[in-house]
């Protein structure tokens, strides 16, 4: 393994390497279908012949190989105990995509050693060219760990409901994020909408919301996807929708929600893994400064 100092140098240095796109995948509640749209995004990324990684990053609720069915051998909680490498955890899923499964009830990552944190920051170079996308499913809510991985993304979606709850709490998220990390762009994904026009009207809600009490962020719309109730029948099953039923209304949305999110992908400057794991650092840094930072649902 590389010695720390190594990790150090190549987080606070430049890289002129092709970059993959890191983006995180969001919500501030829970429940809301995202670690579902999570796995059939990347299918359809790998569909398209992209290089797709998967990073379970809920360390508390580890769920995404549970929704395909697939049974860990080891997972980060193992790389970080020094019993494996991260490379050696890493499960095949459909399509090929490539999935790093999280432990449920692991430690937060801000609660992580220091040398705990550069052993999983060396251990992701191993994937820095071998991959197009890094796809980060995070835990729901504003706690740090979930603010870590937003905020050193290149690119942070997030996804709601039409439930009052769910609005309110995906500004709730959006609202930490600007305020206490800097972000100011934000895309939108309304899950589980009974027609178009009923996402268009949450994505127009949460948009004005934003605009009137935050000013300068952009909260761009991708798409909403239908209810459907094949979907409830894939997760019990343990397969993605978009392969069981590629025809379907929620699939073919979901295609367009991909394609636009690729029509409209981020500057590639900003999305390696090392500058993902260098806002990590910082952020960390940052983060310890609000420990016990707290947000009411006013605006």
């Amino acid at each position: 393994m590389k010695d720390q100092a190594h990790t150090l140098r190549k987080i606070f240095e430049g890289t002129a390497r092709p970059c993959p796109q890191v983006l995180s995948v969001t919500s501030g509640k829970g429940g809301v279908g995202k670690t579902s749209l999570v796995v059939n995004m990347s299918i359809i990324l790998a569909s398209r012949g992209k290089k797709v990684l998967v990073l379970d990053a809920d360390l508390g609720l580890a769920n995404i190989d549970v929704m395909l069915g697939l049974v860990p051998k080891f997972t980060i909680q193992h790389v970080l105990q020094g019993q494996c490498s991260l490379e050696e955890i890493v499960l095949d899923g459909p399509e090929g995509i490539k999935i790093i499964p999280a432990s449920s009830g692991i430690q937060e990552l801000a609660d992580l050693t220091r040398e705990q944190q550069l052993c999983l920051m060396n251990s992701m170079d191993y994937f820095e060219q071998d991959i197009d996308y890094m796809i980060i499913d995070t835990g729901a809510g504003i706690s740090r760990n979930v603010m870590y991985f937003n905020a050193a993304s290149q690119r942070v979606i997030v996804v709601a409901t039409s439930e009052p709850t769910s609005i309110t709490d995906a500004y709730a998220l959006i609202k930490v994020l600007r305020k206490q990390y800097g972000v100011k762009r934000f895309d939108l994904i309304v899950n589980n909408v009974s027609t178009k026009v009923e996402g268009d009207q949450v994505a127009r809600q949460l948009s004005l919301v934003c605009e009137r009490f935050l000013g300068d962020v952009v909260l761009e719309t991708l798409g909403s996807v239908p209810a459907d109730k094949s979907i409830p029948e894939c997760i019990k099953g343990q397969k993605a929708f978009v392969g069981v039923y590629p025809a379907g209304e929620a699939s073919r949305r979901l295609e367009r929600i991909v394609s636009r999110m690729e029509q409209t992908s981020r500057p590639s400057s900003n999305g390696s893994l090392q500058f993902f794991l260098r806002r990590m650092v910082l952020n960390q840094m940052k983060g310890s400064n609000h420990a016990g930072y707290s947000i009411s649902r006013s605006y």
